[in-house]
């Protein structure tokens, strides 16, 4: 029975890998949206093997290593292959390749992740799951834009197509490059574990719980990208280290 409570963590942990690959395999079927809602369930699954892991009171080095290989494949090789089938723009395709940068730092952030013993309380850079839900965003939010639907429903591609597809084409690029860059950001940032519920210990995470719920009713799938920016500002505000100094 122990052995069974144990590992129930770990096999919360294996789904989230599982969905990871299953992600994988859709993108390269260029199925971007079902690739987008596992990296959803992925991170669902993320935050409950450590919710677990907490309330049956099981940590073990296995599980924490563990987690940290199903994060690199569901927060890390699926945002990078994503923003890899995203960047398809005439002439710019060789910048295809710099998606693969967001793998290549988030096992950069996850090492660091598992040795620095300040991130147990709060965290430096951007968390690999906040990334691939924000690049998970995009095709969704591609989707449901008009415009983009247009341009695949017709056998017709004018100049203005061209040009709003490099654009996105560009942006892509940029974002794969920006998100590198914030797992690897030497900023704190809070973390959403709330050790009481007074309002007073945790002005910015409810602050930024409310914001974010709000912007996810107004702007649907695009809120996520203006919850990115929230948290970011959010945290550079609060200054989560200062409450451990």
């Amino acid at each position: 029975m122990n052995a069974i409570k144990r590992n129930i963590p770990n096999a919360i942990t294996s789904l989230n890998l599982l969905f990871g690959c299953i992600a994988l395999v859709f993108i390269f079927q260029n199925r971007l949206v079902e690739a987008s809602y596992l990296v959803v369930f992925a991170g669902v699954a993320d935050f409950f093997d450590g919710m677990m892991a907490r309330l049956l009171k099981v940590h073990s080095d296995i599980g924490k290593e563990l987690d940290s290989l199903a994060d690199m494949v569901s927060f890390g090789v699926v945002p990078g292959m994503m923003v890899f089938q995203l960047i398809a723009g005439e002439g710019v395709l060789y910048f295809k390749w710099i998606g693969l940068c967001i793998p290549i730092f988030a096992a950069l952030r996850l090492a660091k992740f598992n040795t620095d013993e300040r991130q147990a309380t709060y965290f430096i850079g951007v968390p690999t799951p906040a990334v691939a839900l924000l690049v998970a965003s995009f095709p969704l939010i591609l989707k449901h834009s008009i415009y983009w639907q247009n341009i695949y429903s017709s056998d017709i591609v004018t100049q203005h197509d061209v040009l709003y597809i490099n654009s996105v084409t560009w942006f892509f690029t940029l974002l794969a490059i920006a998100c590198a860059a914030l797992m690897v950001a030497p900023f704190p940032l809070i973390s959403m574990k709330f050790k009481n519920l007074s309002w007073a210990s945790n002005k910015a995470r409810y602050l930024l719980f409310i914001l974010s719920l709000a912007s996810i009713v107004v702007l649907q799938f695009a809120a996520v990208p203006v919850i990115m920016i929230l948290y970011i500002t959010i945290s550079l505000f609060a200054n989560p280290a200062k409450e451990y100094e």
